[in-house]
């Protein structure tokens, strides 16, 4: 990347300031002091290679700004770059409010792969209540707060 930006910057200092120098001075030369009436004779013919490295220049400005911009280095978070994760974490029983334990831990985060807001700290307290409700709601399942079979099917959590 650092070639490519000093490259673009030595393209661009030639084709605006060294050979627009280079050119006076020939033109000055050509005409032997005459500066006016040589200049603008020989003006039209000087500019024209001119215009073939002023465009390279501004080719080169533009690629520059379209790599540094489209350089996206950084990776998405994995809530943006994944589906709900599949888990080979299954519950048997029924989870509702007041539970705790790994199963709970085990719904929770399969909430929060689904997009529910939800913290898995192991706790069926109001937060999961809520979570469960609006799964169930999104899934058009009874809506109760408990994680029963029909609940941990549709989570796929649940085990026969």
């Amino acid at each position: 990347m650092n070639w490519l930006i000093a490259l673009t910057v030595a393209l661009v200092v030639y084709a605006f300031v060294v050979r627009r120098n280079g050119r006076d001075a020939l033109a000055n030369h050509v005409g032997g002091g005459a500066a006016v009436g040589a200049r603008t004779a020989t003006y039209g013919y000087f500019r024209r290679p001119d215009r073939i490295w002023k465009v390279a220049a501004i080719v080169a400005v533009i690629v520059l700004i379209w790599v540094v911009v489209a350089d996206d280095d950084t990776s998405a978070p994995a809530s943006e770059t994944e589906e709900a994760a599949p888990t080979t974490e299954t519950i048997s029983s029924p989870v509702s409010f007041g539970d705790s334990g790994p199963d709970v831990v085990i719904v929770q985060e399969r909430l929060a792969a689904e997009g529910q807001p939800v913290t898995a700290d192991g706790v069926y307290g109001q937060e999961t209540v809520d979570a469960v409700m609006a799964f169930q709601e999104q899934e058009q399942l009874p809506v109760d707060g408990v994680v029963g079979s029909d609940t941990g099917e549709a989570l796929a959590i649940w085990s026969s």
